[in-house]
Formats: C-alpha cells, sequence, structure tokens
C-alpha cells in the first residue's frame, strides 16, 4: 500500500492524536500519541515531528516514553506551551490498577524542543475535582494575559462529559477554577481531547465526546461550542454543540496557534477505525492541516492550509462544469477543486468498475456513502441555496472534501487500488463553474 505524501504518518507502529502542537524557534512541533514497536497502542509515548513550511516532516526521537512510576501505562494526550524561550508539555500519565487506572497531569520541559526531562515534583495536578470521575486526561495549556489555564477533560460522578479548567501563573503550580463547560448526559459520559482556543473575535471550545447515544450516527465524533469567555467571572457563555467533521475518520483534533494563525490536525482514524496498513507495519495518520476561521453565520470553518497549493505539480484537467464530467486517472495525490454556482451536485469515484464512494450535495442535505465492510453513510443537514465552492484532497488512500470554504467537512480512509474513476453530475445556475484537478508532490 503506497504511503501518503502529505500527510504526517509514523515510521513504523501505531499513531494516533495530535499532541503538543506549537511554534517553536523557526519550526512546526508536532508530537502525536506513539508506539512505534506495536500496531496496537500497548506502550504509549510522544512521537514527533518537525517542519518548516507544514508540508515537508522530519523526524525526530521520542520525545516521551512511559518509564515513571506516574506514567508507567501511557504518556497520553497533551499539549505545549512556550515560557522563557523553553517548551513545556503537560501531558496525561496513565496507571492501570486491578479495579480501574488513575490519570495524574504531567510536566516535562526542553530547552532545544527536542530533548525533554520529566519534571521531578509530578504529578502537577495529582487529583481530579472532587465531582469528577478517574476519567480525567488530555491536558490543552494556553496563555492568556500572563497566565497559563489549561482545560481537561473528564467525567462527572453521575456519568455526563464536562471539561473542567485550572491557571497556573508558573506552570509547575495549579488551582482549580471550576468548569467550562458540560452536559446532562445527552453528549456522551465523558469528553475528550479539549481545547480552547480564540479565532478571530470568538472563543472556541474544540471536543471529542464518548459514549455518545442512539441519537447519534455515530459512536465517535469531534465537535465545538463557539461563545465568550469571562476570565475575571471564570464563565464561557457558549453556543450549542456542532459537529466539526462529518466524516468516517476524524477524531482527538488539536490547535496549533500560530499568532492569528490557528491550524488544526486530528487522527485520521476513530477509536474503532480498522487501518488496513497494518500489513505494512504501520498504522493511522493525521489529516491535513485546516486552519481555523469563523464565519458570518456563526459557524466554526475548517479550510486546507494556502500552503498545500504548493503540491500542485500537472493540472490534469480543467474545465468548464454546468452538467457533467468523467476522467480516469492513476490512483496518486489529487486535489479537485469546484467552484461556481451550483443547486445540486453528485460525485461518484469507481475502483476498477466498483463504486466505492459517492457524495451528494443537496438543498436539505450532503450525504458521503461509502463501501467499507458493506455500504455506510454519513449525513449533514444542509440549507444552502448554493454550493460554490468544493475542495477535494486525496493521498493515495484518504478523501477529504471542504465545502463552502469548510463549513461542511467530511474525511474518511478510503482503500482503492490503482485505477481511479471520477463522474460528477450538477445543476448548475451558473454557466462559468468551473472544475480543476491537480495531481499533486513534495
Amino acid at each position: 500500500m503506497n504511503k501518503p505524501i502529505f500527510h504526517i504518518t509514523p515510521e513504523s507502529g501505531w499513531m494516533n492524536d495530535p499532541n503538543g502542537l506549537v511554534e517553536y524557534k523557526g519550526a512546526y512541533h508536532v508530537f502525536y500519541q506513539a508506539d512505534p514497536e506495536h500496531l496496537v497502542n500497548e506502550k504509549i509515548g510522544w512521537g514527533h515531528k518537525i517542519s518548516y513550511d507544514l508540508l515537508h516532516w522530519e523526524e525526530c526521537p521520542q520525545a516521551l516514553f512511559p518509564n515513571e512510576c506516574y506514567d508507567r501505562d501511557g504518556c497520553f494526550t497533551g499539549s505545549a506551551v512556550i515560557k522563557d524561550d523553553k517548551m513545556y508539555l503537560l501531558y496525561t500519565g496513565h496507571v492501570n490498577q486491578e479495579n480501574g487506572y488513575i490519570e495524574t497531569q504531567n510536566l516535562a520541559v526542553s530547552e532545544d524542543g527536542i530533548h525533554f526531562e520529566k519534571y521531578e515534583g509530578n504529578p502537577v495536578i495529582e487529583n481530579p475535582p472532587i465531582d469528577t470521575t478517574m476519567r480525567f486526561r488530555d491536558p490543552k495549556i494556553w496563555e492568556q494575559n500572563g497566565k497559563y489555564y489549561v482545560a481537561i477533560g473528564g467525567e462527572s460522578k453521575d456519568k455526563c462529559g464536562k471539561v473542567v479548567y485550572y491557571v497556573s501563573n508558573d506552570l509547575y503550580n495549579y488551582t482549580y477554577c471550576g468548569k467550562l463547560a458540560d452536559s446532562d448526559g445527552s453528549l456522551g459520559n465523558m469528553w475528550e481531547c479539549p481545547n480552547f482556543t480564540r479565532v478571530e473575535n470568538t472563543d472556541v471550545l474544540i471536543f471529542s465526546p464518548k459514549g455518545l447515544g442512539k441519537e447519534f450516527p455515530v459512536s465517535f465524533e469531534s465537535g465545538y461550542m463557539l461563545g465568550t469567555m469571562d476570565y475575571e467571572n471564570k464563565k464561557f457563555e457558549h453556543d450549542a454543540y456542532r459537529t466539526l467533521d462529518y466524516g468516517f475518520d476524524f477524531y482527538a483534533p488539536q490547535v496549533m496557534e500560530c499568532g492569528t494563525r490557528k491550524i488544526l490536525f486530528a487522527w485520521f482514524a476513530i477509536p474503532d477505525s480498522i487501518g488496513k496498513e497494518m500489513k505494512d507495519g504501520w498504522r493511522h495518520l493525521l489529516t491535513l492541516p485546516r486552519e481555523l476561521k469563523v464565519s458570518s453565520d456563526h459557524h466554526l470553518l475548517m479550510t486546507p492550509i494556502k500552503e498545500l497549493e504548493k503540491l500542485r505539480t500537472k493540472t490534469l484537467d480543467t474545465t468548464l462544469l454546468n452538467k457533467s464530467w468523467e476522467r480516469k486517472v492513476k490512483n496518486q495525490p489529487l486535489e479537485l477543486l469546484i467552484t461556481g454556482q451550483y443547486k445540486e451536485v453528485c460525485l461518484k469515484i469507481e475502483d476498477e468498475n466498483e463504486q466505492i464512494l459517492e457524495l451528494a450535495v443537496k438543498k436539505g442535505n450532503i450525504t458521503l456513502k461509502q463501501k467499507r465492510e458493506e455500504w455506510q453513510q454519513r449525513t449533514c443537514s444542509y440549507q444552502e441555496k448554493n454550493m460554490w465552492k468544493m475542495q477535494i484532497y486525496m493521498d493515495y488512500n484518504t478523501f477529504e472534501v471542504f465545502i463552502n470554504d469548510g463549513k461542511y467537512v467530511f474525511s474518511s480512509r478510503i482503500y482503492p487500488n490503482e485505477t481511479l474513476r471520477f463522474m460528477i453530475d450538477v445543476t448548475s445556475s451558473d454557466k462559468d463553474g468551473r472544475l480543476e484537478m491537480y495531481s499533486l508532490s513534495l
């Protein structure tokens, strides 16, 4: 199986959540949950890659190993922050016990962003709040007015998802502030991988709820709440929860703070994803980086970073699109861009005369149907008058589609063979609608 070229993949073994996304000394750092010796998360530490352009990634030594009494069964998800020209990693230490497990929050420090020393006073946050169970993990740290705040995912004693937060002046000592947001039980029993960030003039809480009920079409997803944080009164006023990505394979997103740019990566899988690449000695990858914006109608948008346009190597097709289009190409890294004004769009992809995917955009909903072990589908509500932009990235065995500047996003793994046949039918109100197809390379 061809390995994706513009996605972050492990050299070998297991990969899951992106961790510690940070810009430091001129480089972008992406850490991630890693077990390079196994194809399951048996002995989880932190893998590490760096880039200077968000396109080419260099392998670094593993940053964290599960080798202390407080993290012996896993250095779980966490985040990074820069203070006094040092990089600090805050992560969850996981210890299995006969009747459950213990999760604590721990600190590691580096002066070069490559070699890390764990703080001898760990854990820095040892116990969850009194109304929170031991499902207490994934600290996400951010700086605000000279103080350092940490959001941690959790579960209330009555089995409802929540995010709590702490504050610190020095990154070593933390004071509990209360909850950022919680659930009445209708949105899962535990909220993982919280992110708190500010996009333009809006505060955003992103998280991954676990234990979703039958009213949800999926067992795992990630979503967000938009609002305003009152730090003085310790209150986050927010809108209702919305799904962030409607595809089959998207979980545990994390945001990198790059000045005014907010760049998101996610695990390109969910906890029960198969990962057919296991036979080649590696399992799972991260999504392509997406830049976050807030729309005028108060939705969080995810758009592919502009840097990806540099990968365009050859124009495979450029044509007016106002009725139908068909093209057969070798399976390769691709970008497909459709612009114009469209009432309806239907994209089908076949692999050696067998259909593997169908994406339909029409008033009422957008539906992605995919041939996995059997045909499955994902749907989202869609009430736009027209679709004006669809951007698709494919990287041998990935499919990521961004509709109307990233208001509707679907991310899914696909496993085609050598030849792909694309078929598109549209209902257009624009005679000048266009389609462009590019081959991509690094």
